[in-house]
């Protein structure tokens, strides 16, 4: 009889060892979170990077989405190059980012209470182009944009994420950087230097948002 208990003892302990284990490296989400992505594995990832960069590099975001938790699953709403407003599934957003560092920005509690509807105006989008041009007038979409329309619209508040002027000057000059001196020429569209923006960089220190790194 002892050594049985002995036994079942030590399954207990190794049962909890494994739980606590798996729990550390697992990922909560909730429903409205924000999926930073820092990655810079092309030439307009860089780019963006180049002009939005803060002294944190950990912290250079180039793509973000809006979470969905669901019955069926977790799911991403995001505005991407080639794709445009799509709507997808945590493991495919991870796949298409393998190469890129995630971060979750979870909004504060008193903030939460705007996700229903920040998800359903960002799902009102689905099937929309991609906004190339970074224009606000537009009824097109990048990443940023997307999730500050999605919010802006749920809270009713312009100034819910801070939109700074947008810059695409090499810094310390006001030599605009090559990269999108072409960038724009070839969409035939004026660089809209100094006009209203948001970039995943900027978002990401938003103080409405607490950023955790998500676990591998």
């Amino acid at each position: 009889m002892k050594k049985t208990i002995h036994f079942s003892g030590k399954l207990i302990l190794l049962f909890f060892a494994v739980y606590f284990l798996f729990s550390s490296c697992s990922q909560t989400f909730n429903s409205g979170d924000l999926i930073f992505v820092a990655s810079e594995n092309s030439d307009f990832e860089k780019s963006i990077v180049e002009v939005t960069k803060t002294k944190d590099k950990a912290l250079n975001f180039t793509h973000v989405g809006i979470v969905n938790v669901t019955d069926s699953g977790v799911f991403v709403i995001e505005a991407a190059p080639q794709k445009g407003v799509v709507y997808s599934s945590l493991q495919e957003f991870k796949d298409e980012n393998v190469n890129g560092v995630l971060y979750v920005g979870t909004l504060k509690s008193k903030y939460k209470k705007y996700t229903k509807d920040a998800l359903s105006r960002a799902c009102s989008h689905l099937g929309k182009e991609y906004d190339y041009a970074f224009d606000f007038e537009n009824d097109l979409y990048y990443c940023s944009e997307l999730v500050y329309d999605a919010y802006v619209h749920a809270s009713g508040d312009l100034h819910f994420f801070e939109t700074p002027n947008m810059t695409f000057k090499k810094e310390g000059t006001d030599e605009v950087l090559p990269y999108w001196s072409e960038y724009f020429e070839k969409l035939n569209v004026s660089i809209p230097e100094g006009k209203p923006g948001i970039n995943p960089t900027g978002l990401s220190h938003s103080e409405k948002l607490i950023i955790k790194p998500i676990n591998p």
